[in-house]
């Protein structure tokens, strides 16, 4: 037959063309979850500076509590500093 090999080339253009969307959506997926991916390692990578920042601040109302009690300086805690 005569058109052969037009009817031949339409179905493989057609599968070409399914082939490419499929490629571009796989794609787009692989990029997603790379950006979800990093997300999470920097979520978790916060979370450690969140407790180490935590941790410091602890020590820094440690020390400022062993400084007002040194110093002997009247303070009041919902309050804050107490006018003589």
């Amino acid at each position: 037959m005569a058109t052969t090999g037009i009817r031949l080339q339409r179905e493989n253009d057609e599968y070409q063309s399914v082939r490419r969307a499929q490629d571009a959506v796989l794609d787009k997926v692989d990029g997603f979850e790379s950006a979800i991916l990093g997300l999470t390692e920097n979520v978790s990578r916060n979370g450690d500076r969140i407790d180490a920042l935590d941790r410091r601040i602890d020590l820094l109302d440690d020390k400022l509590d062993a400084i007002i009690k040194h110093l002997d300086v009247p303070y009041k805690p919902p309050a804050g500093f107490v006018k003589e």
